[in-house]
Protein backbone atom coordinates (compact mmCIF):
# COMPACT_ATOMS: atom_id res chain seq x y z
CA UNK A 1 0.00 0.00 0.00
CA UNK A 2 1.11 3.53 -0.79
CA UNK A 3 -0.60 6.75 0.32
CA UNK A 4 -0.55 10.21 -1.28
CA UNK A 5 -1.81 13.17 0.69
CA UNK A 6 -2.68 16.29 -1.30
CA UNK A 7 -3.11 19.56 0.59
CA UNK A 8 -2.32 23.25 0.23
CA UNK A 9 -0.17 24.60 3.07
CA UNK A 10 -1.06 28.19 2.18
CA UNK A 11 -4.83 27.80 2.61
CA UNK A 12 -7.11 27.27 5.55
CA UNK A 13 -8.98 24.03 5.29
CA UNK A 14 -12.76 24.17 5.35
CA UNK A 15 -14.53 23.39 8.57
CA UNK A 16 -16.41 20.32 7.39
CA UNK A 17 -17.06 16.72 8.35
CA UNK A 18 -14.62 15.61 5.65
CA UNK A 19 -11.79 17.56 7.28
CA UNK A 20 -12.60 16.47 10.82
CA UNK A 21 -9.40 15.71 12.76
CA UNK A 22 -7.06 16.78 9.96
CA UNK A 23 -4.62 18.22 12.49
CA UNK A 24 -3.77 14.63 13.52
CA UNK A 25 -3.19 13.27 10.01
CA UNK A 26 0.57 13.96 9.80
CA UNK A 27 1.19 12.29 13.16
CA UNK A 28 -0.84 9.26 12.06
CA UNK A 29 1.01 9.00 8.74
CA UNK A 30 4.38 9.01 10.51
CA UNK A 31 3.15 6.39 12.93
CA UNK A 32 1.92 4.17 10.08
CA UNK A 33 5.29 4.42 8.39
CA UNK A 34 7.13 3.50 11.57
CA UNK A 35 4.83 0.78 12.89
CA UNK A 36 3.27 -0.72 9.74
CA UNK A 37 5.89 0.18 7.11
CA UNK A 38 3.23 1.92 5.01
CA UNK A 39 4.89 4.41 2.66
CA UNK A 40 3.38 7.80 2.00
CA UNK A 41 4.03 11.00 0.09
CA UNK A 42 2.80 14.45 1.10
CA UNK A 43 2.16 16.72 -1.86
CA UNK A 44 1.81 20.42 -1.10
CA UNK A 45 -0.49 21.72 -3.84
CA UNK A 46 0.42 25.35 -3.23
CA UNK A 47 0.91 26.85 -6.67
CA UNK A 48 -0.37 23.78 -8.56
CA UNK A 49 -2.53 24.51 -11.58
CA UNK A 50 -6.27 23.86 -11.52
CA UNK A 51 -5.79 21.51 -14.47
CA UNK A 52 -3.33 19.32 -12.55
CA UNK A 53 -5.65 19.11 -9.55
CA UNK A 54 -8.71 18.38 -11.69
CA UNK A 55 -6.76 15.63 -13.46
CA UNK A 56 -5.84 14.10 -10.10
CA UNK A 57 -9.45 14.49 -8.92
CA UNK A 58 -10.64 12.67 -12.04
CA UNK A 59 -8.45 9.72 -11.04
CA UNK A 60 -10.10 9.76 -7.60
CA UNK A 61 -13.53 9.52 -9.19
CA UNK A 62 -12.85 6.00 -10.50
CA UNK A 63 -12.60 4.27 -7.09
CA UNK A 64 -15.59 6.27 -5.86
CA UNK A 65 -17.70 4.90 -8.71
CA UNK A 66 -16.36 1.33 -8.37
CA UNK A 67 -16.81 1.28 -4.58
CA UNK A 68 -20.12 3.19 -4.69
CA UNK A 69 -19.28 6.08 -2.40
CA UNK A 70 -19.67 9.81 -2.90
CA UNK A 71 -16.93 12.42 -3.22
CA UNK A 72 -18.39 15.08 -5.52
CA UNK A 73 -19.89 17.37 -2.88
CA UNK A 74 -17.06 16.72 -0.43
CA UNK A 75 -14.47 18.10 -2.87
CA UNK A 76 -16.71 20.73 -4.43
CA UNK A 77 -20.34 21.22 -5.33
CA UNK A 78 -22.79 19.94 -7.91
CA UNK A 79 -21.78 22.74 -10.24
CA UNK A 80 -18.08 22.89 -9.39
CA UNK A 81 -17.04 19.27 -8.95
CA UNK A 82 -13.52 18.92 -7.55
CA UNK A 83 -12.97 22.63 -6.98
CA UNK A 84 -11.75 22.11 -3.37
CA UNK A 85 -9.73 18.95 -4.09
CA UNK A 86 -6.29 19.14 -2.48
CA UNK A 87 -6.86 22.75 -1.49
CA UNK A 88 -9.57 23.59 1.06
CA UNK A 89 -10.30 19.88 1.38
CA UNK A 90 -7.16 17.73 1.65
CA UNK A 91 -7.32 14.42 -0.20
CA UNK A 92 -5.73 11.07 0.58
CA UNK A 93 -5.37 8.66 -2.34
CA UNK A 94 -4.69 5.01 -1.55
CA UNK A 95 -2.71 2.94 -4.05
CA UNK A 96 -1.55 -0.63 -4.31
CA UNK A 97 2.24 -0.53 -4.40
CA UNK A 98 2.80 -1.00 -8.12
CA UNK A 99 -0.36 0.58 -9.53
CA UNK A 100 -0.82 4.03 -11.00
CA UNK A 101 -4.57 4.24 -10.40
CA UNK A 102 -5.81 4.83 -6.82
CA UNK A 103 -8.02 2.15 -5.31
CA UNK A 104 -9.53 4.44 -2.67
CA UNK A 105 -9.89 8.12 -1.76
CA UNK A 106 -10.59 9.94 1.50
CA UNK A 107 -12.62 11.71 2.64
CA UNK A 108 -15.66 10.07 1.13
CA UNK A 109 -19.29 9.44 1.97
CA UNK A 110 -20.85 6.01 2.39
CA UNK A 111 -24.56 5.61 3.17
CA UNK A 112 -24.84 9.18 4.44
CA UNK A 113 -21.73 8.97 6.66
CA UNK A 114 -18.61 10.94 5.80
CA UNK A 115 -15.36 9.13 6.53
CA UNK A 116 -12.52 11.65 7.00
CA UNK A 117 -8.85 10.92 6.38
CA UNK A 118 -8.18 10.73 10.12
CA UNK A 119 -10.73 7.93 10.63
CA UNK A 120 -9.27 5.87 7.79
CA UNK A 121 -5.72 6.20 9.16
CA UNK A 122 -6.79 5.41 12.73
CA UNK A 123 -8.21 2.12 11.45
CA UNK A 124 -4.66 1.01 10.64
CA UNK A 125 -2.98 2.36 13.77
CA UNK A 126 -5.33 0.83 16.31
Amino acid sequence: MFLKLYFDSSRDILSSDGNKGFSEVFRLLKRLKKEKKIAFEVIDTKGFSKEYLLDTYSKAIIPSVLNKFKIRQIFGSRRRSGSFFGKEVPALLVYKEEENQPEDVYPHEVKGRIIPIKDFLEGFVC
